[in-house]
């Protein structure tokens, strides 16, 4: 009987060791198995909408100007200096002193900057529609802008001709 009882430790024993190393061997394989990932890809920036419709003021001296203008975003790069490229139509009326009138503007323009604060300048011919005091048929601006690229609002304010010294807001789309 003590010998059976010995084989019997022993069977055990020898189940006990190979359940252990089965399982150090699984713990050991898991572990040790290369793991392979995706690449980390860098999220694109938010672009800025298309379409944009922002009104203004102007004031300058005696002459006072309210305009309306529609853009399209026609280009955007924002790995350079020049972030976008834009085309817009303005109407716009004006009065003073020296009288008053409407007109429109075809212009084409550029922005600077990468975040919410852009450098803008435009220019294009200018038509007067009624009154004859613009006698310049060139339309031109400089200016700032505050838009958040993949945000609709818009804040812009500069000198401009025929907008003159003003303020406006929009929202794009």
């Amino acid at each position: 009987m003590g010998i059976q009882k010995k084989s019997a430790i022993n069977r055990f024993e020898c189940k006990n060791h190979a359940l252990i190393l089965l399982v150090f061997g699984m713990f050991f394989f898991c572990t040790s198995i290369q793991v392979f990932s995706q690449e980390l890809l860098e999220v694109a920036p938010p672009q800025f909408r298309s379409n944009g419709i922002h009104g203004g003021l102007g004031f300058a001296g005696l002459i006072g100007t309210a305009t309306i203008n529609y853009e399209r975003v026609l280009t955007q790069h924002f790995d350079k200096f020049i972030t976008a490229t834009f085309a817009k139509v303005g109407l716009g009326t004006y009065g003073g002193w020296g009288g008053n009138g409407q007109y429109l503007f075809v212009q084409y323009g550029i922005l600077t900057g990468k975040k919410a604060h852009h450098f803008e300048a435009s220019a294009g011919p200018n038509f007067e529609l009624k009154g004859d005091d613009l006698n310049l048929p060139i339309a031109f601006g400089f200016g700032y802008r505050h838009q958040k690229p993949g945000k609709p609002f818009m804040f812009r304010t500069g000198i401009a001709f025929p907008e003159t010294l003003h303020f406006g807001m929009g929202l794009s789309f």
